[in-house]
């Protein structure tokens, strides 16, 4: 066979090749088949699975568009009461995402609306309270958009790791901290930021002299361990 024959057969062949590709090709980007439309969710406890999967765009996206560290940014600012994501695809359009939610430790009730905080003070929305976490009423101070202001998170952290038996519902006022109601029943300010043991032991010191001498104080203040002071007749 001469060489212009050959090259003619090359070239047929090669062309074919290339219209296998793009035929290929064409079929991957318009089958319905690669787009995804579902995804199994996992891990979720109070959001629910439809929340999560729209939340991360999916819904609609082309298989290998799918970039996940992209999705899974867009899920967790999208939903701040989840603490992770994580994003799985494989063809032609089975994506699975697994979430773990946070876990409140406290609920902040600011005029009736509620926001769970996390061991770590983040702050997210919530619609319903739960049973075993702490309740607080007040302005929800902020370190930015969802972040207990340090001051409170130490706070409450040092109050948690205490095990004192306090009721469960705390009240908070700007520049003043935490108020409590202890075992006693007694209405106890114990203030904000850090040295809540020394203020504990403080309270325990004041409570033992007001008992021996049989009164019942309306409140007491331990916010300044070297001060404190409780009243029979203000209310706070």
């Amino acid at each position: 066979m001469s060489v212009k024959p050959r090259l003619r057969w090359l070239r047929r062949g090669l062309l074919a090749l290339v219209l296998v590709i793009v035929g290929v090709v064409a079929w991957g980007l318009l089958d319905d088949r690669f787009y995804v439309y579902d995804a199994d969710v996992v891990g979720t406890v109070r959001l629910s699975p439809e929340q999560v999967f729209w939340a991360s765009e999916l819904p609609g996206l082309h298989v290998l568009w799918v970039n996940p560290d992209k999705i899974e940014a867009q899920i967790l600012a999208a939903l701040p009461s989840l603490e992770s994501a994580e994003v799985v695809c494989q063809l032609p359009s089975n994506c699975t995402i697994t979430v773990a939610e946070r876990q409140p430790r406290m609920m902040w009730n600011d005029s009736g609306q509620l926001w769970g905080v996390d061991a770590d003070g983040v702050i997210f929305p919530s619609e319903e309270a739960f049973t075993e976490a702490w309740v607080i009423r007040g302005p929800l101070p902020k370190d930015g958009d969802d972040l207990l202001a340090e001051p409170a998170r130490v706070a409450l952290t040092e109050l948690w790791t205490s095990s004192v038996e306090i009721a469960p519902e705390l009240v908070y006022v700007p520049n003043r901290g935490f108020m409590i109601i202890d075992s006693r029943g007694w209405r106890v300010i114990v203030g904000q930021g850090t040295g809540m043991k020394e203020r504990l032991a403080v309270l325990e010191t004041i409570a033992a002299d007001l008992e021996a001498r049989g009164i019942n104080p309306k409140f007491v203040d331990v916010r300044f361990p070297k001060a404190p002071y409780y009243s029979l007749t203000n209310e706070w």
